[in-house]
């Protein structure tokens, strides 16, 4: 009898033991779910922030190409006006040379 209840206490405290055990694993997986969940969150937050600087870049990289097509279109139309207007100096040359020619001369 002495033994029965010897083998009684003996395994409470084993049943405790174990449970303290499982109690001590719960909180290691927990604990390990908790760091490996914001290892996910930092990984995320990097590769959106990455991609979002990516974007931007890219964004930036064809604003700058659109400003110099612009820059390019507007230097020809100049050169255009420039050299319409030597064209047209060159005429007004002309014109008042032969008014002057037929006035004076």
């Amino acid at each position: 009898m002495v033994n029965v209840v010897q083998e009684v206490k003996n395994a409470e405290k084993d049943a405790e033991s174990i449970v303290a055990e499982a109690e001590e694993d719960k909180k290691e997986i927990i604990s390990s779910a908790k760091q490996e969940a914001k290892e996910i969150v930092q990984e995320t937050e990097d590769s959106i922030e990455k991609e979002k600087l990516e974007e931007m870049d890219r964004f930036k990289e064809k604003v700058n190409q659109e400003k110099e097509e612009i820059i390019e279109e507007g230097r020809e139309e100049a050169n255009k006006i420039r050299d319409k207007a030597a064209d047209n100096l060159d005429d007004v040359e002309s014109f008042l040379w032969n008014n002057f020619e037929s006035e004076f001369l």
